[in-house]
């Protein structure tokens, strides 16, 4: 994805908020997998204030859709990693001044993971979604989950939260541990440049979404 410069610029650079709490995510443990759009384009979404994310009320439905609404959370997975995508040049040596290379965009983020000890009739159906446009919720150990805020909202009292786009979703085949290591899936996928822009953190308040977002 390339550069995008607003053209005149602004009378001045834009203010950089440093005030506020720390964001940390801890060890991606779960991913809650949803349609990015329920139909046509009309995007999956929690209105905040309507269907509060935070509370299981609002995911119970979705869990028991028959819909494009409707969410599925993955078994466990163990050795999450991603690698944010590295500046995307031109140039460089005689091609550009002072042989300094111009940045005109950054590369996609992929995350990695495996499932350990998974029943493949699990793996199977995970396969089915390699062809589907996903997005996904990431849980973490402290039982936090990661979406996406409205590009327009407050970042600090958004309206809307979504699930992040990924694309080039993959579900290897079974990987035998033999006597010494565990059998295990492999699960990737890829993020969108600028995925994290609008990362928006939830604290769940009446649920654990590790183990209570279990489809009827």
């Amino acid at each position: 994805m390339g550069l995008l410069a607003e053209c005149p610029p602004a009378a001045e650079i834009a203010d950089v908020d440093v005030t506020g709490c720390q964001e940390q995510l801890g060890q991606i443990q779960k991913v809650i997998f949803q349609r990015k759009f329920s139909t046509g384009s009309t995007r999956n979404k929690f209105v905040i204030g309507s269907d509060d994310p935070e509370l299981l009320a609002s995911w119970t439905s979705l869990l028991s859709a028959s819909d494009g609404t409707k969410v599925v959370q993955s078994p466990f997975i163990s050795g999450p990693a991603t690698e944010p995508g590295a500046a995307r040049t031109y140039g460089g040596g005689n091609d550009t001044i002072g042989g300094i290379e111009i940045v005109i965009g950054r590369e996609p983020t992929t995350f990695t993971a495996n499932m350990i000890n998974v029943r493949q009739k699990a793996a199977k159906a995970l396969k089915q979604y390699m062809t589907e446009t996903l997005q996904v919720y990431l849980v973490d150990e402290h039982g936090q989950v990661a979406g996406l805020h409205g590009a327009t909202d407050d970042p600090d009292s958004p309206t809307d939260f979504m699930g992040i786009p990924i694309r080039g979703f993959f579900i290897g085949d079974k990987n035998f541990g033999g006597l010494e290591e565990v059998d295990m899936n492999t699960i990737s996928w890829a993020f969108e440049p600028n995925w994290s822009d609008n990362l928006y953190i939830i604290k769940p308040s009446d649920f654990d979404p590790l183990n209570d977002l279990v489809s009827p």
